[in-house]
This record gives C-alpha cells, sequence and structure tokens, in this order.
C-alpha cells in the first residue's frame, strides 16, 4: 500500500486517460504479461531493443515537455533520476523495478493504461522480457533512443505524394514535391519538366519534400526534408562556349533541323559549329551575302553578290559554283536541294545528281510578291517562312512548292517567327513593335513598352491596392475613435451634472443632521443630571435615534456626492485617454491618408514613364505555343505571355554588346552572333543547381549533426528575399521557429518556444515585418521577425493549424485546420472575425488572391473552394480530383490553380470558370 501512494502520480494520470476515452477494458487487458525469451543471438542492448519500446508505448507522455508524474523516459540519465514517486529503476534487480512492474502489469497503477490517447499498446511478452533482462544486467547507458547513424532505405519510385507546391512569381511554372523528387513545370508546356538533383542523391531528397518556398527573384528554390533545407539556383544566362573568327561577320544561318549552325567573316573565314562543338576554317570567299549549312554539315553554300557556292567545308577544293539570274538573299538546304531566294521575290530549287557534282536548278522558280525575301528559314518538316521587304509573310510547303499560310503583315518588318503548331506568328518591325499574329493573319497583340516599365507599374498597383486598404482601416478607426470621444464627453457632462444635485442632497440633510446632533447632546445632559428619570430616558433614545437616522442620511449623500466626484475623474481621465487614442489615430490616419497619394503620384509617374517608353525588340523566339521571348537593342531579354499579355521574365545580357542575330540551335540553346565576330553558345534556361545545404553540420549530406532537430515543414522566403524561415520540431514536445540568412548559410535567429508541437506553417507579412505560423498544437501565432518578440496568439482550433496567410494589407490571417475549418482573424485587436466550416476533411492548404479579401482552399475531399472571406461565401468549387489534396497554389488574379495529393497527380484549373485544364500524372 505504501509503494502504490508514492506512485500517486502515475495512479492519478492513469485514471484521467481511463476517463477520457470512451474504450472498453477487458479482463484480458489486465492480466499480468509473462516474459517471453527472445534469441538475439546477443545481449539486450538499450539502443536496439529498449529505446523503441520506450518510444512506441510511452514517450508521449513521458517526455522532457510533458512529464507525468515527473518522469522522463527520453534519455538513461533521465530515467535513472526517477519521478515524483522516487527511483522507478533498480539496476540488476527487475522485481524491485516499478517501472517493470507496472509495464508488466503486475502491480497498479498498469502502464500504459488502457484505453489511451495516446495509441499506446500494452507491452508484449517479448518487450516485457527485453525490459526484464536489461534490467537484471544492471540497465547499462546506451547512446539514447537513436543510432548516431542514419541508415536510409531506398525510397519506392511509387511513392510520389505532392507534399509541397509553389507557383513561381511569374505565375509560368511551378514548383512541386514528388516524393523526394522536385520537380519545376511550365504551366504553358507541361512537357517543359527541370529536375533537381542533389549531386550525392539519385533525386532532390532522400525522404519525402514537406516544403517548398519559391524566392521572390523567381531564380531561387528552397526544400526541406528531413532535418535539412536545400537551396537551388537557376541563373538566367548561361554561356556554355565561347569563339571568334576575329573579323566582321558577314552572314549566318542554321540547317533545318537546328543542329548545324554557319557564321561566315567578311573574308570568308567560316565557322561551322554544333551542339558537341565548332570548327574555324577558311572558305577564302569573300563578301557574303547569305550562308547555308545542310543537317549532316557536309553541306555548306554562300552567296555572292554574283553567285552562289556549294562545298564540303571539310574541303575546300570541292566547290561548285552556280549561276544565278538575280542576286540571292537568302539559302537554306532542304533535305538534298538547296533552296535560293532571290530580291526579285523568286524562290529557286537547285539539286544534283548523287554521281554528279554539278547542281542544277530543279523545277520552275515560284514566289508570292515581286519585293526580296528579307528572311528565309525552316519551321517544320518540308516548310520555311518567307519574310518579304513589302511585309508578305508566307509558310512555303517544298513538297510541292505551295504557300499553306500567308499573312499581310507591316512592310517595315524585320523578324518573323512562328510557335510549333504555325497557328501563331510573331514579327518584329524596325521601329522595335512586337506584333502577334492568328492562323487567320488577325493581328491578336501588340508589345510597345518594355516589360520593367509593366512590371513597375503593376507593383505600384498593387501597392496603392494595399495602401487603400489600410488607409481606409485607419479611417474607419478614427471613426471609432470619434464616436468613443464623443461618448466620453457626454458621460464627462453627465457626471458634471451629477455633482450639483448631490451637494445640494447634503445641504437639505445638514442642518437636520446638526439639529439632531444637538438635541441629543441637550438630552444627554438632561439625564446625565436624573439618570434615574424613566422620562428623561425615553427622550434621550428618541434623541439618539433621530440623531442616527440623521447621520446615517447625511453619511449617505456624502458618499453618493463622493461617487459622484470619482466618477467624474474616472470619466475625465478617459476622456483624456480617448483624445490622445483619437489624436493617434486621426494622425495615422493621416499618415495613410499621404501614403496613398505618395504612391498615387510614383503611380502615374511610372505611367507616364510607360507610355513614353519604347520596347525596341531586335529578335523574338517563341519558347512554346504562348510564351515569347523578345530581345531588345539595349541587351534585355523578354519574356511574355502571348495570352495574357503579361510580362513573364526579364533579364539583362551580360556583357552586351550590339548582336546581329541569334541562332536557335536546340531547345533553350542558342548562338549569339556579334557583328566583330564573336560567337557565344548560350543557354536562357539552365539547369536548376544545388547552391547549399542548411542544417548539417558544413552543409554535408549527412544529417546526423543538424540545426534541425526533426522535419523541417514549413518554408517562406521574406518579401525582399534576404531571409528564409523555416518552422518545424520535435512531435508533440516543441516548434522549432528558425530565421536564415540563406545566402551565407547563418542562423540569424532562433525563436525559443515558439509553439509546444511541431510548426506546420510558416508565412511573412507583405512588409516583411512579421511572422506567422500555425502549429499542431492548435495555435497560430505572430512574431516580430527582427526581435522573434511574440506578439499575437490565436486559439480556436480543434485540430493541428495546417496553414497561415495574411491578406495583402497585414491587417488579417486566414488559417485552415485538421480540423475542417478555416478561421479569420483580426490581428489588431486579436478577434476571431469568421469561422468558415463545410469542409468534408482537413483542410490542407490556404491562400489569399492577390490583393483582394478572396480566399483559396484545398481540402482533403478532393475540392478546391474559393471563398470571399469578409462574408464566407463560398463562390465557386473547383472539382475533379480524385485523391486527397494536399498542397495547391492560385495565381494573383485567380486565373489559374494548381493542386497536387496523395498519388502525385497534378492539375491545374482555370481559376474564374472552375474548368480543369490540365491533369499532370507523376513520371
Amino acid at each position: 500500500m505504501q509503494k502504490k501512494l508514492r506512485h500517486f502520480g502515475l495512479l492519478a494520470f492513469s485514471i484521467l486517460v481511463l476517463i477520457a476515452s470512451p474504450l472498453r477494458v477487458t479482463s484480458a487487458d489486465e492480466q499480468p504479461i509473462a516474459p517471453v525469451a527472445v534469441d538475439l543471438g546477443r545481449e539486450v542492448d538499450f539502443d536496439q531493443d529498449v529505446a523503441p519500446i520506450l518510444k512506441n508505448n510511452c514517450l508521449a507522455c513521458h517526455n522532457s515537455k510533458i512529464k507525468e508524474g515527473s518522469l522522463n523516459l527520453e534519455s538513461h540519465v533521465a530515467m535513472m533520476q526517477g519521478g515524483d514517486s522516487g527511483t522507478s529503476i533498480v539496476p540488476g534487480k527487475s522485481d524491485e523495478s516499478y517501472l517493470f512492474q507496472v509495464v508488466s502489469r503486475q502491480e497498479e497503477s498498469f502502464m500504459p493504461p488502457l484505453p489511451n490517447k495516446m495509441n499506446a499498446k500494452k507491452l508484449t511478452g517479448e518487450e516485457v522480457w527485453k525490459l526484464k533482462r536489461w534490467i537484471d544486467l544492471g540497465a547499462p547507458a546506451g547512446n539514447g533512443l537513436t543510432n548516431s547513424t542514419v541508415v536510409w532505405s531506398t525510397m519506392p519510385q511509387n511513392l510520389q505524394p505532392v507534399y509541397a507546391l509553389s507557383l513561381f512569381p511569374n505565375e509560368s511554372r511551378f514548383a512541386v514535391g514528388r516524393g523526394n523528387r522536385v520537380q519545376v513545370i511550365s504551366i504553358t508546356n507541361p512537357l517543359d519538366v527541370s529536375n533537381l538533383i542533389d549531386p550525392e542523391l539519385p533525386a532532390a531528397h532522400r525522404d519525402y519534400v514537406n516544403a517548398i518556398a519559391v524566392h521572390p527573384n523567381g531564380r531561387l528554390l528552397a526544400t526541406a526534408g528531413y532535418r535539412n533545407v536545400k537551396i537551388w539556383q537557376k541563373d538566367a544566362f548561361q554561356i556554355l562556349e565561347n569563339a571568334h573568327i576575329n573579323e566582321p561577320v558577314a552572314a549566318f544561318s542554321h540547317s533545318p533541323a537546328g543542329t548545324k549552325f554557319a557564321v561566315i567573316g567578311q573574308t570568308g573565314r567560316l565557322f561551322l559549329g554544333s551542339n558537341e562543338g565548332h570548327q574555324i576554317s577558311e572558305t577564302k570567299i569573300p563578301a557574303a551575302k547569305a550562308v547555308a549549312v545542310n543537317d549532316a554539315g557536309n553541306l555548306l553554300a554562300i552567296a555572292t553578290e554574283t553567285d552562289v557556292k556549294i562545298l564540303d567545308p571539310t574541303n575546300s577544293e570541292s566547290i561548285v559554283t552556280l549561276t544565278v539570274p538575280s542576286p540571292v538573299t537568302q539559302l537554306a538546304f532542304h533535305l538534298q536541294t538547296l533552296v535560293t531566294t532571290h530580291a526579285d521575290g523568286q524562290l529557286r530549287t537547285w539539286s544534283k545528281a548523287e554521281a554528279d557534282p554539278t547542281w542544277q536548278e530543279s523545277g520552275a522558280a515560284f514566289k508570292k510578291s515581286d519585293a526580296a525575301v528579307i528572311e528565309f528559314k525552316p519551321v517544320a518538316e518540308n516548310k520555311f517562312s518567307a519574310l518579304s521587304a513589302d511585309g508578305n509573310a508566307v509558310i512555303w510547303d517544298l513538297t510541292n512548292r505551295t504557300a499553306v499560310r500567308g499573312w499581310a503583315v507591316s512592310g517595315d518588318t524585320t523578324k518573323l517567327c512562328f510557335t510549333e503548331d504555325l497557328k501563331t506568328a510573331a514579327t518584329v518591325d524596325k521601329n522595335g513593335v512586337v506584333r502577334v499574329w492568328d492562323a487567320n493573319g488577325k493581328q491578336t497583340q501588340e508589345f510597345l513598352r518594355p516589360a520593367s516599365t509593366e512590371k513597375a507599374v503593376k507593383d505600384q498597383e498593387r501597392a496603392l491596392a494595399i495602401a487603400k486598404a489600410q488607409s481606409a482601416y485607419s479611417l474607419n478607426l478614427v471613426k471609432l475613435a470619434e464616436t468613443d470621444l464623443k461618448q466620453r464627453e457626454e458621460a464627462v457632462q453627465k457626471a458634471e451634472k451629477a455633482i450639483e444635485p448631490a451637494k445640494e442632497e447634503i445641504t437639505k440633510v445638514t442642518a437636520p443632521r446638526d439639529e439632531a446632533v444637538t438635541a441629543l447632546e441637550a438630552a444627554n445632559k438632561k439625564l446625565a443630571e436624573k439618570p434615574e428619570d424613566a422620562e428623561l430616558k425615553k427622550q434621550q433614545e428618541a434623541a439618539q435615534k433621530k440623531r442616527d437616522e440623521a447621520v446615517a442620511k447625511f453619511d449617505e449623500k456624502t458618499e453618493l456626492l463622493k461617487r459622484a466626484e470619482t466618477t467624474l475623474q474616472l470619466e475625465k481621465a478617459a476622456l483624456e485617454r480617448s483624445k490622445t487614442q483619437n489624436e493617434a489615430k486621426t494622425k495615422q490616419s493621416e499618415l495613410a491618408a499621404e501614403l496613398v497619394k505618395k504612391i498615387e503620384g510614383e503611380l502615374k509617374v511610372s505611367q507616364e514613364a510607360r507610355d513614353k517608353s519604347t520596347l525596341l525588340a531586335v529578335n523574338i523566339a517563341f519558347e512554346d505555343a504562348q510564351l515569347l521571348r523578345i530581345l531588345t537593342s539595349t541587351g534585355t531579354i523578354e519574356t511574355w505571355n502571348v495570352s495574357t499579355k503579361q510580362p513573364v521574365d526579364e533579364f539583362q545580357v551580360p556583357e552586351w554588346q550590339s548582336s546581329l542575330g541569334w541562332i536557335p540551335i536546340s531547345g533553350d540553346r542558342y548562338c549569339e552572333i556579334r557583328a566583330d565576330g564573336r560567337i557565344e553558345k548560350v543557354s536562357l534556361s539552365p539547369q536548376w543547381t544545388l547552391q547549399r545545404r542548411l542544417g548539417p553540420a558544413n552543409g554535408e549530406l549527412a544529417i546526423e549533426k543538424s540545426e534541425f532537430v526533426d522535419r523541417v515543414t514549413a518554408l517562406d522566403f521574406s518579401p525582399e528575399g534576404s531571409l528564409l524561415a523555416t518552422g518545424g520540431g520535435d512531435p508533440s514536445r516543441d516548434g522549432e521557429l528558425k530565421i536564415w540568412n540563406w545566402k551565407e548559410g547563418t542562423l540569424v535567429r532562433t525563436i525559443p518556444n515558439a509553439h509546444s508541437d511541431s510548426i506546420l506553417t510558416i508565412k511573412f507579412s507583405e512588409d516583411g515585418q512579421k511572422l506567422a505560423t500555425g502549429s499542431a498544437d492548435k495555435f497560430v501565432k505572430v512574431f516580430a521577425v527582427d526581435t522573434g518578440e511574440p506578439l499575437a496568439s490565436f486559439e480556436g482550433h480543434t485540430e493541428h493549424v495546417l496553414s497561415v496567410d495574411w491578406m495583402a494589407d497585414g491587417l488579417t490571417i486566414a488559417s485552415a485546420s485538421a480540423d475542417k475549418s478555416v478561421k479569420i482573424w483580426d490581428v489588431q485587436d486579436g478577434s476571431q472575425k469568421r469561422t468558415i466550416t463545410g469542409f468534408g476533411k482537413q483542410v490542407t492548404g490556404l491562400e489569399y488572391i492577390g490583393v483582394s479579401d478572396n480566399l483559396a482552399t484545398c481540402c482533403g475531399d478532393k475540392i478546391v473552394r474559393l471563398y470571399q472571406a469578409g462574408n464566407g461565401r463560398n463562390y465557386r468549387n473547383l472539382s475533379g480530383a480524385q485523391n486527397y489534396l494536399n498542397a495547391f497554389d492560385v495565381t494573383e488574379d485567380e486565373s489559374l490553380v494548381v493542386a497536387g495529393g496523395h498519388t502525385g497527380v497534378v492539375r491545374i484549373w482555370d481559376g474564374k470558370s472552375g474548368k480543369l485544364l490540365q491533369t499532370l500524372e507523376p513520371n
């Protein structure tokens, strides 16, 4: 009995869990568990045998954070310290060890108690034997609950759940984690997929990718796994190869398939290149007007002022000269045929017999107009595009010499390109204006201004919308403050009015009180003279009573006056506070209004600068059916979405010099030709490379010694991009919140005790000054970024908080939870503004849409829902998903929604119509 009383802490916990659980306990559950010997082929080891038993059945309630009965079983040292009841393990004596007695159910209170909320199960006979044997051996210490080396298993290829997904700032691509892989996928061309590979691994991570964050510049990614974060980088421009023919360039072109490209100088020096490399040779053919090379690279044609010379580049003696009826403007090989275009608009074809070195004109000449062809290049199998000086753009089928499609473009057009399906054309004119044309020859878009000016206007419009929202909020606070001030003034007036009546009441009772006091004094005097006089006693008692009543009335009225005066003082103090608050809020509102005016002025300046600017395009090429690359005369390469007319990307070519042109090689690779003879093979979309690892010591792959205690489950870059916030923690024990200088790989700040359980979501505010977090502990919290100081805590969810986001104005936070709800919180006063329910399962993701109060959610019930946060109205559902949805993102204008789930399938919807656009299977 004495022993049981010593262990009252454990007993109390057992009773509590039993009461809380609805499950039944059978008599079999409470029978003693007999040890069952296990042949391990070795002696029992703490790390291998005992620690796993404790971890699975005991640690949920007996750890460093939760110590039921003050007993911590996380380490050997802690275990040997015991709990409230004293020692729980007696080395060498299992029969005297209370821990063994209760887990083997030989002595109450039985552990773990059944039933329980932790899903802990009673020990098996084998487990009981291991614990008993270990204690009888003297309970030797180990190295903790895990070995020092983590042994990784290869992740099965069929496990590709999507737990993380994020759109890029330009909204043309998204990054997605599928299992341990990270992919960057083009929305306009889903076949354009980049796989991120750690050089020391066959994938991006060893285990599941739990979080992804895209840097504001769109060229950096952060991905999170177990005890590590990886930073990936992709340059906008990469020089793959440099060459120089050391003389001015006369002409250049590429083969029909783009496998070979040729550049010839003014004296005839020839550069012949391919993806594999290049060679420079001398042709001794000066003043070339045009050049062409076939796909095999064994035929070269060079047009001069008077003729065309055909040769084998490897044998300069094998020159064949063609006499042409009019000057040649462009050349191209088609299969075994040479096509020449002429100043009179004619196109001619030339061929030769296999054994005959002589080239002859084959078939009749053909043309679309009489103007000279100024550009001629392959666009598809057997098809070439021709641009004439008079603005006729034609696609020729050289198999039957027919024009399959034509456009009447501007007469000052200098460049022409097509999408792969030949349904969309783009042109550049002499003024640098880019126009887009559909298959019917109708102009659909016109690009006049640089992307930078459009972006500046867009950014200012966003900033203005946010400033107006904040100004409206401040103005509303002023109105509330003014209402409060008016109420306080009225309260003071009311309190002042109450003073005079109170004084008058005192005046009324003062004379009766004085008279009663005097009368009592007289009665007392008379009684003192005749103490036995019964009549005088009655008079004295009556006078005493009258005096007491009069004094009581006087005291009552005096107290009422004091209360009135105190009320007046309090109301005056409240009035002063209200005035101070009103002045502060008025000042804040004035500053907010001034900011609106300031941004309106900046927006006007940006708009004027945009309207005065000129694109100055010199070359164009379609990246896919929707994205158009534009090279400007200043060396800027811009990418535009021709469907939305929105800029997607922009970067400056390094060491820019005026370029004669860009030869497409393959995919994103081009050959830049400069007037002085410099030739650069470049990639406009280089591969993603691993820049650094955060967490493990020295940035190594091994994670045994890491800054992170467990999985990193949340990531976010600060709006200006210098900081990276990471969230995770030790499940059920601690929420780990860190802020990093990702560029240097250094830890800026750890915010201790941020949460009591793992942090599952994290988000910087728009101004970058605050950090919102959500945790498995069911709380939403806000911290100051510069100090780590906790600013707010929101309680209301009943399950894990899985996602948080700020409204753009920074005044409101929305949170999504496993409790099947979304909650809207007022950051300023900490109140809960709204709860949105009606979800079928856990709400796994949440995102505000642009600068509006609309928000999108994704849910385990396979539906993406769109809401008006202000009134909670569900105005659109996006269906079609076939599995539990874990992660999603939405564009600023709600035009696209991307979501992925358990099977690795990613779906893309039109957010405005709800139509499912694409289903992307994992590969």
